[in-house]
């Protein structure tokens, strides 16, 4: 009988186990909702999440109830995930499943989200709450396709200033010196057109002159936001924590980004069958800068103000208990709060005159909390008691400016009692001994040497003193000269044009030769082309889009350039543009035209224009 109940409780165990291992388990929540569209519908999203649960057990909830919204359907319930394994004869499941309902939006608001309660195998569930807003359709449209899409057929002129734009969003309007702010750099585009964006470079990177900053992780997700009675599509460039180091009018710079587009501008239809068809081009977001305003910290600051600024409180500890001489203690300080927390001064502590204090250590634990950091600072004093007796650290305090109250607050440490017990010895000499080591306004007297030393005449008297000092003088005024000199040459930007044009022309015409000799004919006439108006532009000032036949021949004319060298110059660039399009050249024309582009260049070197 004993045998069959051993044999009953083992096989307890046993399913009591499996059972465990198998154990469900079940999570539900509310899917997260960006802002909508007033007259716009928008599904609220919950997911149900189950594992080791038969989902027929699973009954459906009521669609919750949005104020000012009205429901359209749902929920809607579709798995977007199942699995079921087998391990070692155990079976497992897990199932992902979306309960979806449609709303319509209603008037502009902001719209909460209630919690909704789920029964699973006879256990209730509850998702948590939320909330989105309901923003106002754009002022200039009274009907718009609010979710993005356009009329077929209609294309966009690419980006504009109208079409993207940039600004820096600031958490808070005004803030006090060292008050942490958050930053956001966001770029915004149309709603009622489809876009694909990617970010390809930053050519210029923001500018936090006047801030410590921090940079945090930005939301990539787009969001609608209403601006200026127009609904945009917002995405986050930069987030950025920032702590102002002195009051006044500070700006942000926004830095540009380099966005490569590709806009849906019409359709497509062949055989009944409609495909999107798209433009791409790039656009570089201009620069713009965010103003913020920063209050100076009430004055007078206290004398023992450590730059802290938030909500702080003080601890202090000891160690070890028992002090002895010549051998080290640490003295600490932790201050815990929000505020500026990485950004604390070193608070300055007295200690009793027979301690040694050494350079102090600070360890700074800061993560960030809304819009500032959330932490502690903690600063160690090592210490060295020298002399057996008793000692008290004095009281310490320390003032913070706390942002609730808007004024200087104090915290304190009390007057610590401490007995220094003989320690290790340490050897010193008889001087040292004899000074009272109370006394911080005298100095131990050194020993002078056996011997004086001896000195020579001063410096001042020597010939080559006062050589040396010539030639600083000297080559401190060439450095002048030649100085104001390069100044002088780096303003003159058509003096430096037209003194460069002869050494940019070879290069260029060392270019030419290469390709002839390769025989790659097309290369060869457009470096000769090139060569040939790169050097006209340079030496007469000409831009680019003048260089044509009939300008360059005026104006070679009226610099008192022969009409021959005209005509040959005219004659090269008509022949390396007819080139192009005709059959292969032979090599002798090519050097002879090379040779009269050569001669050409020579002349108008020679008229010293």
């Amino acid at each position: 009988m004993i045998r069959f109940n051993n044999r009953i409780l083992v096989l307890l165990a046993v399913t009591i186990i499996s059972a465990m291992s198998v154990c469900a388990k079940v999570s539900f929540q509310l899917v997260p909702r960006q802002n909508v569209v007033s007259g716009t519908n928008f599904p609220i999203s919950l997911r149900l999440t189950v594992e080791n649960e038969d989902i027929d057990n699973i009954s459906m909830p009521k669609a919750p109830e949005l104020k000012g919204c009205r429901l359209l359907s749902g929920p809607n319930a579709t798995t977007s995930q199942m699995q079921q394994t087998i391990i070692n004869g155990k079976s497992s499941t897990y199932a992902v499943i979306d309960l979806v309902c449609y709303y319509r939006a209603g008037n502009p608001g902001t719209v909460r989200i209630p919690s909704v309660t789920l029964n699973v195998g006879g256990k209730a569930y509850h998702s948590g709450e939320g909330s989105f807003e309901i923003l106002p359709p754009d002022a200039s449209s009274s009907a718009q396709n609010q979710g993005g899409g356009m009329s077929p057929g209609v294309a966009s002129s690419g980006a504009s200033a109208h079409d993207f734009f940039v600004r820096v969003i600031f958490s808070k309007s005004s803030v006090y010196e060292q008050e942490g702010v958050i930053a956001i750099t966001k770029l915004y585009r149309p709603n009622d057109r489809k876009f694909s964006l990617q970010l390809e470079a930053v050519p210029k990177t923001p500018v936090y002159e006047g801030f410590l900053s921090d940079d945090l992780q930005a939301n990539p997700e787009g969001q609608i936001e209403n601006y200026n009675g127009k609904n945009y599509i917002t995405y986050e460039l930069a987030r950025v924590l920032l702590f102002p180091q002195k009051s006044g009018t500070l700006k942000v710079q926004s830095g540009t980004y380099t966005l490569r587009i590709q806009e849906q501008v019409g359709l497509i239809r062949m055989h009944g069958f409609a495909t999107p068809r798209y433009e791409e081009y790039t656009y570089t977001t201009p620069l713009v800068n965010g103003v913020l305003n920063v209050k100076a910290l009430p004055e007078p600051r206290p004398a023992d103000f450590i730059g802290a600024v938030g909500d702080y409180n003080l601890t202090y500890k000891l160690t070890p208990d028992q002090l002895r001489t010549n051998e080290s203690a640490t003295y600490s300080l932790t201050f815990k709060g929000t505020g500026n927390v990485k950004y604390l001064t070193t608070p300055t502590v007295q200690f009793p005159a027979t301690f040694d204090k050494y350079t102090s250590k600070s360890d700074i634990k800061a993560n960030v909390s809304g819009q500032t950091y959330t932490g502690s600072y903690t600063v160690d004093f090592p210490i060295v008691p020298q002399e057996v007796g008793e000692y008290e650290i004095p009281a310490q305090t320390f003032s913070y400016f706390n942002l609730n109250s808007h004024k200087y607050e104090q915290l304190s440490v009390p007057a610590i009692p401490v007995k220094v017990a003989r320690g290790a010895a340490v050897a010193s000499s008889a001087e040292q001994k004899a000074v009272d080591t109370s006394m911080q306004d005298i100095l131990h007297i050194h020993a002078l040497q056996s011997k004086p030393t001896s000195y020579g005449s001063p410096i001042f008297l020597a010939g080559w003193y006062w050589c040396l000092w010539c030639v600083v003088v000297l080559a401190l005024l060439l450095s002048i000269i030649f100085y104001r000199r390069h100044l002088k040459l780096a303003a003159d930007v058509t003096g430096r044009r037209v003194a460069r044009a002869n050494r940019v022309a070879s290069k260029r015409f060392k270019a030419a030769s290469k390709f002839m000799k390769t025989h790659q004919d097309d290369k060869f006439y457009e470096e000769l082309a090139r060569a040939l108006k790169g050097y006209i532009g340079d030496k007469l000032g000409m831009a680019p889009s003048q260089l044509i036949s009939d300008t360059i021949s005026d104006k070679l004319l009226a610099k008192g350039i022969s009409a021959e060298t005209v005509d040959s110059v005219l004659r090269v660039l008509d022949e390396c543009e007819m080139a192009r399009f005709t059959p292969t050249q032979s090599d002798s024309a090519m050097h002879e035209l090379y040779n009269q582009a050569s001669a050409a260049i020579k002349s108008i070197e020679d008229s010293k224009i």
